[in-house]
């Protein structure tokens, strides 16, 4: 076999896993708003957008920081269930000497959540008043 000919052979399939890597995935949109707690702003904890359907795709949940009350994330379109949480620190563990941490948030609002938003195209806005 002539050098060129080899060297197409390996070249080849090289450059078309370079070009189908390029998928960049799903289409993604902006959401942003607003979280409060007993009417003020949530000063610090992390919010998620899931679905069923991302997860059937093996896509994970869109997680970002809430930080003074306002967050911003990029998720895929469609309905989403929305967990919001805030884990602070409960103690002591006795023999690893690692912070306990708890969440200070209901579990109606994370572990059991019932809140939901809809990422459309283009920029959304989602408040969620705990």
């Amino acid at each position: 076999m002539k050098p060129t000919v080899l060297a197409a052979c390996l070249l080849i399939p090289m450059i078309i896993g370079c070009v189908a890597s390029k998928d960049d995935g799903p289409a993604r949109h902006q959401v942003a708003g607003t979280v409060t707690l007993d009417g003020k702003p949530l000063t610090e904890g992390r919010i998620s957008f899931e679905s069923p359907e991302d997860a059937s795709q093996g896509i994970p949940p869109t997680t970002g920081e809430i930080k003074d009350g306002q967050y911003s994330v990029m998720a895929t379109p469609g309905a989403k269930k929305v967990k919001i949480s805030h884990r602070i620190e409960a103690g002591q563990d006795q023999i690893t000497k690692e912070p306990i941490m708890k969440e200070s948030i209901p579990a109606k609002y994370n572990k059991n959540s019932q809140l939901e938003t809809t990422v459309a195209d283009g920029e959304n806005k989602a408040d969620f008043d705990l």
